[in-house]
């Protein structure tokens, strides 16, 4: 029981840093105009509040690192970003008006929601490898 809180601690905790990662990464993108490049009209403004409900969902996807997984730590982390994203594309923007895939945000919005928890999932990936899980 001790080994699984532990383990459950620390992917939550690796799920919060690759949250904060993401956060930062779609910020980044939107800041200097990566998103608006490819035509996608998706710019969040960096505040607590934005950077607070991302770390928190970040730390509840990173329950997802507890799945069985004996490839790389690389590969793990993209692989398993696509579940946070297929819910976010299929599921959470359509519910907030964006459409399925979020296509009234731009043709590519898809590709950047992709690449955002892709460097999400890394993150939080290397962060687990680096405390050998």
């Amino acid at each position: 029981m001790r080994e699984f809180l532990r383990n459950l601690s620390l992917c939550f905790a690796a799920g919060a840093f690759g949250g904060l990662c993401y956060a930062l990464g779609l910020w980044a993108m939107g800041h200097y105009g990566f998103t608006r490049w490819l035509g996608v009209d998706i710019a969040p403004h960096l505040s607590a509040g934005y950077l607070y409900q991302r770390i928190v969902w970040g730390g509840i996807c990173g329950l997802i690192f507890l799945l069985p997984w004996h490839r790389s730590w690389f590969s793990r982390g993209f692989w398993l970003s696509l579940i946070p994203a297929g819910v976010l594309l299929f599921l959470l923007l359509p519910m907030r008006g964006y459409g399925l895939g979020a296509l009234s945000l731009g043709l590519m919005a898809p590709l950047v929601i992709i690449l955002a928890c892709a460097i999400g999932g890394i993150a939080a990936s290397g962060l687990l490898r680096a405390e050998a899980r």
